[in-house]
């Protein structure tokens, strides 16, 4: 799969905020736990989802299926704060599992 600009982009911010051990973290215990540091409050997930919606929806999308993000808006009726602070963290989420995820097929393969 080919990357755009953007997704990469977005991925790459994720991964450069979050070390391998706080991707466990939120794997373990989702971005609700507040262990997502610079993604706890609606400033900066709203913040993050004006910049990135597209990349994330596409990634969220191409991970989970069409009916995630679907899911969310219906979640979220009339709360668009809802709406993209749910987009953002899910998206946080699914970074952080492949980082864990790679990085514990590399050991198996070290």
């Amino acid at each position: 799969m080919q990357l755009n600009i953007g997704l990469s982009s977005a991925i790459d911010v994720i991964k450069d905020t979050y070390d391998y051990e706080t991707c466990k973290e939120i794997v373990e215990h989702g971005c609700v736990s507040g262990v997502a540091h610079d993604h706890i409050y609606y400033k900066d997930t709203l913040s993050f989802f004006d910049k990135y919606e597209d990349d994330m929806i596409e990634y969220i999308t191409d991970t989970l299926g069409d009916d995630a993000v679907k899911e969310m808006w219906t979640n979220n009726s009339n709360n668009i704060t809802g709406y993209k602070n749910d987009v953002t963290w899910s998206f946080i989420e699914l970074v952080a599992m492949s980082v864990v995820d790679s990085d514990e097929i590399y050991a198996i393969q070290a």
